[in-house]
Parts: C-alpha cells; structure tokens; sequence
C-alpha cells in the first residue's frame, strides 16, 4: 500500500531578502550603518509564511537580550544565519536567532525600521 504524502508547506505571506553586512569603518574605525542596499551584499531571497510570535518566544528573547519584532518561516537555506540583514518591503530587520529543523526553519527578526533605497 502506498504512503500518503504530507502536503507541502505553503509560504505565500511574502519575500524576504538577505543581506550580509560589507565590512565598511568610518576614519577613526568605528562601524557604519548601511544606508542603501549598495551598503549589502545580498545572500538569497525566500518566501515566507509570518508566524505568531508564542509567550516562550518572548521570554527566550528577554534572556538572549533582544525584542522579537517579528517571526517568519521558511524553506531551510544555511547562509540565513543570527547577524543577516533581512529586507521586507521598506523596513530593515536583523536576524537574531534561527531555528531550524530537517526542512525549514524559523527566523526570529528584530528591527523594522524604514530603509533608503528597498
């Protein structure tokens, strides 16, 4: 007798894209924030499927040190990882944490505030 297959997961809440961070420094070698994505260097774009962001997620925030703004799932892809930049729209996260299982994965983002040139 045949398997049934699991459907697939769906991720239709939008696109997020990536970035790393250039290592740029003012004159007296202090870092420099990006201002445009020309300040990136861009690593994958994935859609997404927002989740809800649970009591436990929250309280593992506060221990870490950071605010959840928001919580997104989404295809497993390793160069996603805690420092990325992520671009939504106009406004700019940081990728904080990841959880990741065999398939997806979980990437918690802090931020949100408005980019230059997205």
């Amino acid at each position: 007798m045949l398997k049934k297959n699991k459907p697939l997961p769906s991720y239709s809440d939008g696109v997020a894209a990536f970035y790393a961070e250039k290592q740029r420094a003012s004159s007296f070698a202090a870092k420099v924030n990006a201002a445009t994505l020309d300040d990136l260097e861009f690593l994958v774009k994935l859609c997404y499927a927002e989740s809800s962001v649970r009591a436990q997620d929250y309280e593992f925030a506060e221990q870490v040190g950071f605010n959840v703004s928001a919580k997104l799932r989404t295809h497993l892809h390793p160069v996603v990882k805690p420092g990325c930049k992520a671009v939504i729209g106009p406004n700019i996260y940081t990728v904080r944490h990841v959880d990741t299982s065999k398939t997806e994965m979980f990437v918690y983002l802090e931020g949100g505030a408005p980019f230059g040139n997205a």
